[in-house]
């Protein structure tokens, strides 16, 4: 089966629509119920979502608008193989969500992070570790110390304390 590079694009658009859906339908919900913070949606971490959400649909329509407008025919085919490395991708992002909430930020997050490092080529497993681990600490940092956003710490209550 052939892709065409139309199609890829028009995919893309399609799963961006349902990410910034997904975030708006969790966002609505009162996030305290979830566990997430305490308060209205704009005195805890809603508000931070729904502003990337915003940001990336403005990106998406105008992705949309570029497609639409385009008067010339886009070339190029792609398989449904050199479509597997993004998909796998999307596939351990879903996954790391999936998880997050039972193994918490500090058990899943390295794990995802390493594990699209490693789809992505990278094969240095001590760069890996170092790199996934620093990342993971540095955004646990500033979510958790400087924001005052508790991170999910899953099945074994792991937070750090700051």
């Amino acid at each position: 089966m052939q892709v065409t590079k139309k199609h890829a694009e028009w995919a893309v658009v399609a799963l961006m629509v349902v990410v910034v859906g997904l975030v708006f339908q969790q966002a609505a919900t009162d996030m305290a119920a979830q566990g997430i913070a305490s308060g209205g949606p704009y005195d805890n971490a809603a508000a931070y979502p729904k502003l990337i959400a915003v940001a990336l649909a403005v990106l998406v329509l105008a992705q949309a608008a570029t497609q639409i407008v385009r008067r010339h025919k886009v070339q190029g085919e792609y398989s449904v193989s050199t479509l597997a490395r993004p998909a796998a991708v999307v596939g351990v992002f879903a996954l790391y969500l999936a998880c997050l909430g039972i193994a918490g930020y500090h058990l899943a997050t390295p794990l995802m992070l390493a594990l699209l490092m490693w789809i992505c080529g990278l094969r240095r497993p001590l760069q890996i570790g170092l790199i996934s681990f620093g990342v993971s600490f540095a955004l646990a940092f500033v979510f958790e110390a400087m924001l005052r956003i508790v991170l999910p710490g899953g099945f074994l209550h792991l937070n750090i304390a700051w």
